[in-house]
């Protein structure tokens, strides 16, 4: 007997931030990381998403999901930031707390906006900040204005990485709207 195929499937950003939602609650009653792997987790987490309204997700789908994203976030950690790609901007910082920290998951809010791809340090790991040299000689004048310009030049990066973020989440929506669109048609 031939297995049912399951057609192409496209995830609305409501649909992935419930599907996170209810990773987190599994997580958080099952108390452990791995548990959340099985199959049985995913088909709870489908039937759930259906109560709240998302019916067209199987396990099999939600799975395929998030081992896609957790996936991408791994690659992206080896140096692939192209795979970065495949996480929403919305959920890097979420999918980036999931695989660092295992069970120990604390609620984020899924709406805020990350100023880089994933942060996941705390005010603990931070670096500390760089002592200011007095510039004595023709070196060390050289050095404060390269430590300057470096300073400058990050400054400009973030902007446009900030910039660039913003942008990938106003398509996302765009992508999300015009999905729902051509579905309803």
């Amino acid at each position: 007997m031939k297995s049912a195929k399951l057609k192409r499937n496209f995830w609305l950003t409501a649909e992935i931030e419930c599907m996170l939602n209810l990773i987190k609650e599994v997580k958080m009653a099952q108390g452990s990381a791995h548990a959340t792997t099985t199959h049985h987790t995913f088909t709870t987490i489908a039937s759930k998403m259906k109560k709240h309204g998302f019916p067209n997700k199987s396990p099999t789908q939600v799975r395929r999901k998030w081992f896609q994203m957790k996936s991408a976030y791994l690659c992206y950690k080896k140096g692939n930031v192209d795979r970065l790609f495949l996480i929403p901007e919305k959920f890097r910082s979420v999918i980036a707390q999931f695989v660092e920290s295992g069970n120990k998951i604390r609620r984020v809010p899924l709406s805020s906006s990350p100023a880089s791809p994933i942060t996941t340090t705390t005010n603990a790991q931070s670096k500390p900040k760089p002592e200011i040299v007095v510039p004595t000689s023709a070196v060390d004048t050289f050095i404060a204005q390269l430590m300057q310009n470096n300073k400058l030049l990050n400054a400009e990066f973030t902007k446009l990485e900030s910039s660039l973020l913003d942008y990938e989440q106003r398509c996302q929506s765009m992508r999300d709207y015009n999905t729902i669109k051509y579905l309803t048609n």
